[in-house]
């Protein structure tokens, strides 16, 4: 089943990506050798670090098989 979550924060995003990342288990340095990336991005990302480049987030969720999407106003 598909679980939909709304994201306020950048806190909100790390623990979707925390909570999928666990379910597949797979550890922080996995995933970061599988997408070339140091293990601090993932845990900046995880942490609600407001730093991080958005193409790095998209490139995590989009590994981690995480839709993003964007409800416009009318």
């Amino acid at each position: 089943m598909t679980e939909v979550m709304q994201l306020r924060t950048a806190e909100d995003l790390g623990i979707a990506v925390r909570q999928v990342r666990k379910q597949q288990a797979i550890i922080q340095t996995d995933l970061a050798h599988i997408l070339g990336k140091s293990h601090v991005l993932l845990r900046d990302i995880e942490t609600g670090k407001g730093t991080v480049a958005i193409a790095s987030v998209l490139q995590v969720l989009n590994e981690l098989g995480i839709r993003l999407y964007a409800e416009l106003p009318e």
